[in-house]
């Protein structure tokens, strides 16, 4: 049974392990044991915080288990540039026309903006390769699932960054031809920058002016919105939640930023909360379902089978041990994306 659940500190190999393994690109997963150590910890305190009205740098980095081990990883910011802005490109059109010359052309531009500050987001995701879709499924809506478990801590508006093209030696086409020119650093670099170092370095160094996208090589054209084949997976879990490629790119890589209006998500508005019935044997009706428990703290989310029969929601022994539910008490729902 796969389960999702806070992170621990004795998960530091494992989350070390799949920074690695994620390459490049995924700095909200950082190849650096300090860097993550820290990540932990801030999410332990997060899990403790007392909920109040206002939101800020609470970080909640969640695990997949299998059998014991862990085997993917995924987090929520409770408020994206808690700190300082959360910077990004704007995606727009200028016009420039002349009445005398009878020329009238809309061109593609490119805004640095911090317009996405402040808003949720999902981050942080990898799912060893050789997992089922369920769990990568089940990985990725936890999140919401918990969001949904503590919606008082959470604002009204959501984001995801999705990486961008890049080849395996680290050559973003995007980067190398626009922030490069700037920084005069290698996209592997600047990653690593952005992980050790504020951020406030974007705005001191990338030009502030818009950037007119026809003027860029073709590469960097072509690169504009685009996610590396590694997150097709994670794209298509969220695109089918709800969200959309909006007007927002990555500022490094241009990789798409995903938007939503959080309430709207398909796990937000369909997930419903039953009392459980821990039976031996499920009634007939049974299916495969994400579910979770009503906690914080010792938030667990699995995904199983499930009899919601009268108003009450069947489960085994197995899954009520894992969920670290009783009889009586309460869980929370939602239906599979396929089925």
């Amino acid at each position: 049974m796969f389960i999702v659940r806070p992170v621990r500190t004795a998960d530091l190999p494992a989350i070390e392990r799949m920074a690695v393994a994620s390459g490049i690109g995924v700095t909200s997963l950082p190849n650096n044991r300090d860097k993550l150590f820290e990540r932990i910890q801030q999410s332990s305190s997060s899990f403790e915080f007392e909920a109040t009205a206002e939101t800020g740098s609470e970080y909640y980095m969640f695990v997949l288990e299998s059998a014991g081990e862990v085997v993917g990883t995924a987090s929520i910011s409770a408020c994206a540039g808690f700190d300082e802005p959360f910077y990004s490109y704007r995606s727009e059109t200028f016009v420039h026309a002349s009445r005398t010359l009878k020329v009238n052309n809309r061109v593609h531009v490119l805004n640095i903006c911090h317009d996405l500050t402040g808003m949720v987001q999902l981050c942080g995701f990898y799912a060893d390769n050789v997992l089922e879709p369920l769990a990568a499924e089940l990985l990725s809506r936890a999140r919401l699932l918990f969001i949904a478990t503590a919606r008082q801590r959470f604002g009204r508006r959501i984001i995801a960054e999705m990486q961008g093209i890049h080849d395996d030696a680290g050559q973003s086409p995007f980067w190398n031809a626009i922030g490069r020119r700037f920084f005069n650093m290698d996209f592997l670099q600047v990653e690593q920058a952005f992980v050790g170092h504020s951020k406030t370095f974007i705005a001191e160094l990338m030009p502030s002016y818009p950037i007119y996208v026809p003027l860029l090589p073709d590469d960097a054209q072509n690169a504009i919105g685009q996610i590396h084949a590694n997150f097709e997976r994670p794209c298509q879990l969220l695109t089918t939640e709800g969200f959309e490629a909006d007007n927002y790119i990555d500022i490094f890589d241009g990789g798409a930023v995903l938007t939503a209006e959080l309430d709207r998500l398909q796990t937000l508005e369909r997930n419903r909360c039953y009392p459980v019935e821990v039976a031996a044997s499920l009634p007939a009706q049974a299916s495969m379902h994400l579910v979770c428990n009503q906690q914080v703290g010792d938030f667990v989310a699995a995904a199983i089978r499930v009899a919601i029969v009268d108003g009450v929601a069947f489960i085994n022994p197995d899954a009520a041990q894992a969920l670290g539910v009783s009889s009586g008490d309460t869980v929370r729902v939602v239906g599979l994306q396929q089925g």
